[in-house]
């Protein structure tokens, strides 16, 4: 247990109840079976800390960081189709903070597609990969006010292979690239991002943005992509 809280357990008055004959709970049997009560307690602390759901624990942040390891362990690879693969709950979707990852997909171009690709969380924080007047985009929301964004030439028609790829270098911080057709295009230094979650009531989409919109420059709607989507691939690629 951790010493805090173990510490505020301690320091509770918790009572003991006997309530298959008591129902209500009107006679507390603390005083009477002390050792009884110190042997759920400690059966209390190993069942709450083994599934996670310790209510005495105030560290949120902490709680929330390992959602992700208790849903997906080892996993790196994860692939998500189109249509369907939209407002899906932000710690369902592949962990990437503080994480070196890439994301990557084919699109199959005719000149005129646009729209979102792939994108997580809204306007208070998130990213988004999407195509606008030809061109590919990723832009990454810190906090409604700090934005990394990074920008291709425009996009040649045919079968063109697209990819954002992160390598962390510090804490909740690396360097940014995008990449078009194996060639990388764009580069940012991306110093501080997200520690924990994007937003409580924003998603994780494919082939749009629901909820409100990551970048502002398609703000107004969920911006579905107009060309064929096929399936995105999000790949962990640190150690």
């Amino acid at each position: 247990m951790e010493p805090d809280a173990s510490r505020r357990l301690q320091q509770r008055r918790l009572g003991l109840y006997h309530v298959s004959e008591d129902f209500s709970e009107s006679t507390d049997l603390a005083d009477q079976y002390p050792e009884k009560l110190e042997e759920l307690k400690e059966l209390f602390d190993q069942e709450a800390w083994a599934n996670k759901v310790y209510p005495l624990y105030d560290d949120m942040l902490a709680r929330l960081s390992g959602t992700n390891k208790i849903l997906f362990g080892d996993q790196k690879d994860f692939v998500y189709f189109a249509p369907g693969a939209f407002r899906i709950a932000e710690k369902a979707s592949a962990p990437v903070k503080n994480r070196s990852h890439r994301i990557e997909t084919t699109l199959e171009l005719n000149g005129g597609e646009e729209g979102v690709i792939v994108a997580c969380g809204g306007m208070t924080g998130g990213y988004s990969m999407y195509v606008k007047d030809g061109k590919l985009h990723f832009d990454y929301n810190f906090l409604d006010g700090v934005y990394y964004h990074l920008e291709s030439q425009p996009l040649p028609k045919g079968t063109v292979d697209v990819k954002f790829n992160f390598i962390l270098t510090h804490p909740f911080g690396g360097t940014g690239e995008l990449y078009v057709n194996g060639e990388k295009v764009d580069e940012t230094d991306m110093p501080k991002m997200h520690i924990s979650t994007y937003s409580l009531a924003e998603t994780f989409d494919i082939g749009r943005d629901t909820g409100t919109q990551v970048d502002p420059s398609y703000e107004g709607g969920p911006f579905k992509y107009t060309g064929v989507l096929d399936r995105v691939f999000i790949t962990l690629t640190d150690d």
